[in-house]
């Protein structure tokens, strides 16, 4: 199946979009647009990062990796520690956050 195969190609690449993130976010000059290319010919396939900040936590999205103080009914996602991806509508890897609640 060709939608499984250029998914695993994707799955890959999360450690170098990871790491373009990661330089990006420390200020180093002249990734973004490499990691903005990258990203881009990625989501032209079906590739999706996930926005989850600030919104419900959700266990099938998202690992919760540190907890702390609020609604435990409610649990809302307060930081992402690591972007999680889906492909194609499907999770290609969870999120790795910090829940309140």
């Amino acid at each position: 199946d060709i939608d499984r195969a250029t998914g695993k190609i994707a799955e890959a690449l999360l450690p170098v979009l990871d790491a373009c993130e990661a330089a990006f976010t420390h200020g180093v000059a002249g990734v973004e647009p490499i990691w903005s290319a990258l990203i881009g010919a990625l989501q032209k396939q079906g590739l999706e990062a996930m926005d989850l900040e600030g919104k419900p936590f959700d266990p099938n999205l998202a690992e919760a990796v540190m907890h702390e103080d609020g609604d435990p009914n409610n649990p809302v996602v307060a930081q992402v520690l690591r972007t999680g991806y889906q492909w194609k509508g499907r999770v290609l890897r969870a999120a790795m956050v910090k829940v309140n609640g």
